[in-house]
């Protein structure tokens, strides 16, 4: 059977908030790239707090990605932070094992 991580041609990368700055801006950490199928959504959708936002892509990936990490799209430039898109929501599906698969990240 083929794995969900088969499907995944798109390249993400991604960091880490690792901290702020004396400005409050934040620090990443390094900045790593993985597979992913990046797809383009208009959705509404709910994060933890129970607050509605308009999601623009849902991203599916086996990357370890929470809420603190920040991602660039495929082709964007790393090493502009103002780029960098804030995850909304981490949805974590499960195999019938109990492992995490892959993540189905809102952004």
């Amino acid at each position: 059977m083929a794995s969900p991580s088969d499907r995944f041609r798109q390249i993400i990368s991604y960091a880490l908030v690792t901290g702020r700055d004396a400005h409050g801006k934040p620090t990443l950490g390094a900045v790593t790239s993985a597979r992913a199928r990046v797809q383009p959504s208009r959705r509404l959708i709910r994060d933890a707090g129970g607050n509605e936002h308009l999601a623009s892509h849902v991203i599916y990936t086996d990357a370890p990605l929470t809420l603190l990490h920040r991602l660039w799209l495929p082709g964007e430039d790393t090493s502009d932070f103002n780029r960098a898109r804030r995850p909304v929501a981490v949805d974590e599906l499960v195999d019938g094992a109990g492992m995490v698969r892959f993540r189905k990240v809102w952004l």
